[in-house]
């Protein structure tokens, strides 16, 4: 390849990409399934979201909470549990670092000046 010219190493190139970009198009395609087929039509699990009930609430209230109760597993991680924090042990520090560097940074910022250096 010492002797090849620019325009025939392009199209080496060029060719690579076109078979790096089928092999990627490939990974993604479902695997065939020949001999399986389901027993029933129906499918296996179906879901379904109640609508929320806000009653006795204030309309003011119940976009705020309808955000809330959506954003809410989020919050979860994946641990069914507040923060993700399925040991109660692990809240105190989960809390205390925190406010311990709000401690520090107020009383540091208590202490500048704030008058404009320009």
């Amino acid at each position: 390849l010492a002797f090849t010219s620019h325009s025939s190493v392009m199209a080496v190139l060029r060719v690579a990409a076109l078979l790096a970009l089928v092999a990627a198009a490939s990974a993604f395609q479902a695997p065939a399934m020949s001999g399986l087929r389901l027993r029933s039509n129906k499918s296996a699990m179906t879901m379904t979201a109640d609508a929320p009930k806000f009653a006795g609430i204030k309309k003011a209230l119940a976009p705020a909470i309808a955000a809330a109760s959506i954003a809410a597993p989020a919050f979860a991680e994946g641990t069914g549990e507040a923060l993700g924090v399925d040991d109660g042990r692990l809240l105190v520090p989960l809390v205390l670092i925190p406010v311990f560097i709000a401690i520090l940074f107020s009383n540091f910022a208590s202490t500048q000046d704030n008058e404009d250096f320009f």
